[in-house]
């Protein structure tokens, strides 16, 4: 399952982020039959406006087994990275959207996309 990280402090390095998100998916303590997951990618997103020249940084994390990586975003809300709060959710596949618009889980509705961005992954 993929995990998104909204607004990731600038000053973030992916190795941090991965450090964190891996405490978050370990077991607290040992038990002989029990395993934590696996953190199979850790990306930061870097998004640039171009029509205001505002930026943002977001964490991509994909972690496995699903049951571990729902254990992980209750444990990373609320974490702090570099003095910031973070909070983090189920991603949501937005590729398909019409019109600018989708449904989204539990009848929220998204709003339209912003144009003219540049995105850079690392």
């Amino acid at each position: 399952m993929k995990i998104f990280i909204p607004h990731v402090p600038a000053a973030a390095k992916r190795q941090e982020l991965l450090s964190l998100v891996q405490d978050a998916v370990q077991p607290k303590w040992f038990l002989p039959f029990s395993k934590g997951g696996t953190v199979a990618k850790c990306n930061l997103i870097r998004i640039l406006d171009m029509d205001t020249g505002n930026v943002e940084y977001h964490g991509l994390v994909e972690v496995y087994p699903e049951q571990t990586a729902e254990k992980a975003i209750r444990s990373l809300a609320g974490k702090q990275l570099n003095g910031y709060r973070l909070s983090a959710r189920k991603w949501v596949d937005r590729t398909l959207m019409v019109a600018g618009r989708k449904n989204l889980p539990d009848g929220q509705i998204a709003c339209k996309r912003r144009r003219n961005l540049e995105i850079s992954i690392s």
